[in-house]
């Protein structure tokens, strides 16, 4: 009998173990020269540091080990003025890393306009895996 119980914690420690990690961070507000946060998941996944802008105008986003993934796309979403804005994009995995600043506004012939009163932004990261797994790390960002 404590063979069998030994045994189904072994499986069931196994199971939880090599699950894939969904990661949910919560940036902290953004101080002068702001911090990184880096969050990756287990078995050689993709590491994604976004942190906001010294200005607190941009999001920048620093993405690592792209060999280990096939495919990678991004979407950051935002209530401005009580209108949803966003931006997004994909990332070729020809390199081992990437950066992108996403503007919180628009620019035009080097005139930005920026949006105010911000509340709600989400920052989503999709990827697959070289194995074939989907994986999605979702961010909650304080401006």
């Amino acid at each position: 009998m404590k063979l069998l119980i030994v045994f189904l914690a072994s499986v069931l420690l196994l199971a939880v173990s090599y699950s894939p990690i969904y990661a949910v961070k919560i940036l902290p507000q953004a101080k002068a020269g702001g911090k990184q946060v880096t969050s990756g998941t287990s078995g050689g996944g993709i590491t994604v540091s976004p942190r906001l802008r010294a200005d607190r105008r941009a999001l920048l986003i620093s993405f690592g080990n792209l060999q280990n993934a096939n495919s990678v796309s991004y979407q950051l979403i935002y209530n401005a003025n009580g209108q949803q804005e966003g931006a997004g994009g994909t990332i070729s995995s020809s390199g081992n890393s990437a950066s992108r600043e996403l503007l919180f506004g628009t620019c035009s012939r080097d005139v930005c306009t920026y949006h105010k009163n911000i509340t709600n932004m989400k920052f989503e990261v999709t990827y697959t895996a070289s194995s074939g797994k989907k994986f999605l790390k979702r961010y909650r960002i304080k401006v």
